[in-house]
């Protein structure tokens, strides 16, 4: 998640502009601090309801754990997906066997 970076405060503002600031700088963190935990609670839904199989594929990928720490919904979404699609044989570096 991208840290919040205030803009510059003018050295001539008022004191109302500089509360204002303040206002918005603070309400600004807030939003950031509720987005950051949402998305915690979103990925930890989206993994309770994997089946284990699922659950199991997805946890052994290689960029799991940057996943993982990061709590990235859509590098989450991106595996399950590319999971469900390749019946797991991509993900897991398993060779398919053929003409059976």
């Amino acid at each position: 998640m991208a840290n919040f970076a205030p803009p510059d405060l003018d050295e001539n503002a008022t004191p109302t502009q500089k509360e204002m600031w303040k206002i918005h700088a603070n309400n600004t963190i807030k939003r950031e601090e509720h987005l950051e935990a949402d998305l915690e609670a979103v990925y930890e839904v989206v993994m309770s309801i994997c089946d284990p199989v699922l659950k199991d594929q997805v946890c052994n990928h290689k960029d799991y754990e940057e996943i993982d720490n990061k709590q990235d919904m859509l590098g989450l979404f991106k595996k399950i997906k590319k999971t469900m699609h390749s019946n797991g044989d991509e993900i897991m570096n398993i060779p398919v066997a053929t003409g059976l």
